[in-house]
């Protein structure tokens, strides 16, 4: 999984900068990483994971954040890591602050034992 997750880290952030843990203060617009579940049957065997991109902006309007998801989605139908991959749920909210703006893909990936 550790693997999957920095390939993805590394090209997702040729669209933005990505990250896996968010530091305060990190400048908009990003992209965060968080695996929420990870199973796995025999040690050396593929394993089923669900992940959330969520991308977030506070560009005033919805101009940016509508790009940014466009080009995620597009990455991962072009997406090349030898894994399966279904988007399960794709959202797009304003939060209370009236500012920021949430984008998110939660994903059902399954990985080959050697990437887990």
């Amino acid at each position: 999984m550790g693997e999957f997750l920095k390939k993805l880290t590394i090209e997702l952030g040729l669209l933005c900068p990505t990250y896996t843990q968010v530091l305060p203060k990190t400048p908009y617009p990003y992209i965060s990483l968080e695996a929420e579940q990870n199973l796995q049957g025999i040690p050396w065997g593929p394993s089923m994971a669900i992940i959330s991109i969520k991308i977030w902006s506070r560009y005033e309007g919805t101009q940016e954040i509508l790009k940014l998801g466009k080009a995620v989605e597009d990455f991962l139908y072009l997406l090349s890591f030898d894994v399966g991959l279904k988007i399960l749920e794709s959202t797009l909210v304003l939060l209370k602050d009236g500012q920021t703006r949430l984008h998110s893909f939660r994903l059902k990936v399954r990985l080959p034992g050697d990437l887990s």
